[in-house]
């Protein structure tokens, strides 16, 4: 575990170990670096496993940040541990960054995977996916109050009915109940981010190797915008995990870990 004091004088709590090719995970909203741990322990023996938790997030400090200058202190990240070519792993909101990182460090980055994640979160009458925005800002106000309880229903709300009854789930939830929760601020801000961020024109821009997962139930990435999305990267990758809803990566790893291995490999 160590930290790494930005430019902008935030923070960043991370973790990295193993050798080989990097790989940075990139977690959503809400979660933290340890969201990824059934990650980590699968890629450390092949891969130099880079975690992070982003501001407001885990065990990282909190400042007025917007999607740019979490990208700016990743990359000053990449630079400080001396990663000279990288693969990107971002879940959900991560992803968003994960679209503002990439201009940043294009020629050094080898693939990128996104898991549950689109360009756009707000739904809109020409865009079928994300979220509603008065949902979101429902949410939001919702926050005021006792914000830890009204996360855990909104966290809940991504998995389907069978895997919030599965075994894998449990331990999802006490990696939860072990968590540091994250700040308020933090959440109100990513809120807003996601209501305003629309990254669609980057989509173009990624020349590099890039693979989507979903999973087939994912009420945030429907099925249909994620062939739309298909549909303006010729090049990438679309797998789908059956019966999974928005973090598939959490209830069923080892099919995870296996689609993305196999994008890695390749």
């Amino acid at each position: 575990m160590a930290y790494l004091v930005t430019n902008r004088n935030l923070k960043w709590y991370y973790e990295i170990s193993g050798s080989g090719e990097p790989i940075i995970f990139i977690h959503g909203f809400g979660g933290s670096s340890r969201w990824w741990s059934a990650q980590k322990a699968f890629f450390e023996t092949d891969y130099h496993v880079l975690t992070v938790d982003l501001p407001g997030h885990g065990q990282s400090s909190w400042g007025m940040v917007n999607l740019k200058d979490m990208a700016m202190d990743l990359r000053q990240m990449i630079n400080t541990l001396d990663l000279d070519r990288i693969n990107i792993v971002a879940s959900s909101f991560g992803g968003l960054v994960a679209l503002e990182l990439y201009p940043l460090i294009s020629k050094r980055t080898l693939r990128i995977s996104f898991v549950g994640s689109i360009p756009k979160f707000a739904r809109g009458p020409s865009y079928p996916a994300g979220l509603d925005i008065d949902r979101i800002r429902e949410l939001s106000q919702q926050f005021e109050g006792d914000y830890a309880s009204i996360l855990d229903i909104f966290f809940r709300s991504l998995f389907t009915v069978q895997e919030r009854e599965s075994a894998a789930f449990k331990t999802v939830q006490e990696l939860r109940d072990n968590d540091v929760l994250p700040q308020r601020e933090a959440l109100k801000i990513f809120l807003d981010i996601l209501e305003k961020a629309d990254l669609r024109h980057r989509l173009a821009s990624l020349v590099c190797p890039v693979q989507f997962i979903t999973g087939t139930e994912d009420y945030i990435c429907p099925k249909a915008v994620m062939e739309w999305v298909g549909e303006h990267i010729p090049h990438a990758r679309l797998d789908f995990i059956d019966g999974c809803g928005h973090l598939p990566f959490l209830t069923k790893a080892t099919p995870y870990n296996d689609l993305l291995e196999s994008f890695l490999i390749n």
